[in-house]
């Protein structure tokens, strides 16, 4: 999918995420680099399978003292490909639950 053809805007971010299969399985930790309501785009050395849903948190950034509560969403994976001369991927994700 472009970037013109996203329904929602993405604001850049920094964050560290989790990634994990459904049922329980292995964690993966990489960065969300960008947020919309409906998506999100995480690094990680993780490679997921095309259409593979997912359960991603993604802590919220310090604000001074405070931690707010990370998010918690079930996503499908839309598109994944290898950074430039890396062991790193960039996992583009659609929101399809906020679980918390």
């Amino acid at each position: 999918m472009s970037r013109e053809s996203r329904r929602s805007r993405r604001v850049p971010v920094t964050c560290p995420a989790r990634i994990r299969t459904l049922g329980q399985g292995p964690s993966y930790y990489g960065t969300c680099t960008d947020l919309s309501v409906a998506g999100l785009t995480v690094q990680s050395s993780f490679v997921p399978r095309p259409d593979e849903e997912l359960e991603v948190t993604v802590m919220a950034p310090r604000a001074g003292q405070l931690a707010a509560a990370p998010m918690v969403a079930r996503v499908r994976v839309r598109r994944c490909h290898a950074l430039e001369q890396s062991e790193v991927y960039e996992i583009g994700m659609e929101i399809m639950e906020v679980l918390s």
